[in-house]
């Protein structure tokens, strides 16, 4: 096997022969036609240097690519705002499930850090990839009619009072059912992972069996940015900072445990329930068939009680068993 010191001397001859190349072709093409030129091209093809005795460059950068990839996915799925001790622990693991999924025996050597100031890209990212979802799901209106404007910066008031947006009904004064069962969930998730047959989750299915808590307080971080832009009533471009996002994204984590340990107590896990619906119907839009699940907010009581009643009388009706309690790590740090 290639020591350290191999690879980077491999690639060292590689990047200079790639550059003599460069720059000799650049010379000659200065004083050719087009016919020279092409005699050129099939001299130049020729005069390859061996390597032979190094990883192809093409190789590196396919796991490279597939290594940032899970970068994502691991930043979305375990912990969108990791320690740097946590990122340096994924490093080496990202790098090998790379390695592992392209068939290849490369050692890490990148002239850059892989987790480097990718978690707001990938919340920036998200945020232009589902606004629009959020737009249609919450009946946000683009038009600059005072009346519009004025409904929209209602509306966006209303669904960010006491996490109003989570829940599939919310009405004033009528109460709110069904946490973490609003459609504008279920198709971020979509949109975001789930798009089609070579989308991210269905590639790298193993980290969504099922959807984690940490991918879901991401997605509602998100979501609840997209709400927090029209709070005066027309879409305004809005960046949150660091720390802004981090606060959101803790604190959905937290009320997704509150729910989940409340469940339990009660004798139903009904958030692991939430999880594998939300896989399930992601999975049917990507157009590929179901998988086998491998695995299993800051709520007041009187809310987490009322959650609980409304979703357990569903199973009796449709004649399901009620779900029993499955106590399983979910260590969002592994």
């Amino acid at each position: 096997m290639k020591t350290g010191m191999d690879t980077r001397r491999g690639f060292s001859k590689l990047l200079q022969a790639r550059e003599y190349r460069k720059a000799a072709k650049s010379a000659f093409y200065a004083a050719k036609t087009a016919s020279d030129r092409g005699r050129d091209d099939a001299y130049f093809a020729g005069q390859q240097p061996d390597t032979s005795s190094v990883p192809e460059m093409r190789d590196h950068d396919h796991v490279t690519g597939v290594a940032l990839s899970l970068c994502r996915i691991y930043l979305s799925c375990k912990d969108a705002f990791p320690t740097p001790q946590m990122k340096g622990s994924w490093e080496a693991t990202v790098w090998h499930e790379a390695c592992v999924k392209t068939g290849s025996n490369l050692e890490l050597f990148m002239p850059f850090e892989l987790f480097a100031d990718s978690n707001m890209k990938l919340f920036t990212d998200t945020k232009k990839q589902i606004m629009h979802v959020v737009e249609a799901q919450y009946g946000f209106d683009t038009s600059h009619a005072p009346d519009s404007i004025s409904r929209n910066a209602s509306l966006a008031q209303a669904l960010l009072s006491d996490m109003a947006f989570i829940y599939r009904e919310s009405n004033p004064g009528g109460g709110r059912h069904h946490p973490y069962r609003h459609p504008g969930l279920q198709k971020a998730i979509n949109i975001t992972w789930f798009r089609d047959k070579d989308a991210d989750g269905v590639t790298y299915h193993e980290h969504f069996s099922p959807v984690s808590i940490p991918a879901i307080a991401f997605i509602l971080a998100v979501v609840e940015c997209c709400i927090d832009e029209w709070t005066d009533g027309t879409r305004k471009e809005t960046e949150w900072d660091e720390n802004r996002c981090k606060t959101v994204y803790q604190s959905h984590i937290s009320s997704l445990n509150d729910f989940r340990e409340h469940g339990i107590n009660q004798g139903a896990d009904l958030l692991e329930h939430i999880r594998c619906d939300l896989l399930k119907d992601a999975r049917k839009h990507a157009g590929v068939p179901p998988v086998p699940v491998t695995e299993l907010g800051r709520f007041s009581r009187d809310a987490l009680d009322a959650a609980h009643q409304e979703d357990l009388p569903a199973y009796a009706d449709q004649g399901l068993p009620v779900p029993e309690i499955h106590i399983v790590s979910d260590d969002s740090d592994e």
